[in-house]
């Protein structure tokens, strides 16, 4: 038995790779979404709404969490909103 091949077995089910590729086309979207609107404008897409859900769903997050990952990935990513839960 090749203990390497079994330990990046072991690794690889801890991998958890979360597409982000909503943020191609996070401006067109906003754009749609917001085009004609009267009032406040849209900051978040449905894509983005999506992805948290997933986020909170996987890692069984409280909406106080994903407020904080919000702001974190803010940081990393300016273009993407922090969400305010209130």
């Amino acid at each position: 038995m090749d203990w390497r091949i079994v330990g990046e077995g072991l690794i690889r089910r801890g991998e958890l790779l979360l597409s982000l590729d909503f943020l191609e086309g996070y401006g067109l979207e906003l754009s749609i979404l917001n085009d004609g609107k009267v009032g406040r404008p849209f900051k978040l897409t449905e894509s983005y709404i999506t992805f948290l859900a997933i986020v909170r769903y996987l890692f069984s997050m409280p909406y106080r969490q994903i407020e904080g990952f919000t702001r974190a990935l803010n940081r990393l990513i300016p273009k993407l909103p922090s969400v305010d839960m209130d």
